[in-house]
């Protein structure tokens, strides 16, 4: 069982070459277990405004990366775009990450 003071290393990846980028939040944990995660994407411009919610469950080995989900957002130059990311071990909240939305190059 997880400890819900884990202690986490979270970053956000991008497959290269992707239109939209295709994003891929990580974790890695020094222990075993299950975390449960919210992902919340936002982006703001021109067009309008777009979401993604996503939630789940991920079985994670202790000193291994693990990807939580993929998602992919089509992104203006001048777009405003946040991700918000919260961590759960056992119902308890471990961390809230935010992210500025990697720009395609």
């Amino acid at each position: 069982m997880m400890a819900a003071d884990v202690n986490l290393q979270v970053w956000l990846d991008t497959v290269p070459g992707t239109r939209p980028s295709v994003m891929i939040p990580y974790v890695k944990s020094h222990e075993a277990g299950v975390i449960q995660y919210q992902l919340h994407a936002t982006r703001k411009g021109a067009g309008g405004t777009s979401s993604i919610n996503q939630s789940g469950d991920v079985r994670v080995q202790a000193g291994h990366p693990t990807a939580l989900t993929q998602f992919s957002m089509s992104l203006g130059a001048q777009d405003q775009c946040k991700i918000e990311l919260t961590l759960f071990a056992n119902g308890h909240e471990t961390g809230t990450y935010q992210f500025d939305c990697p720009r395609p190059r």
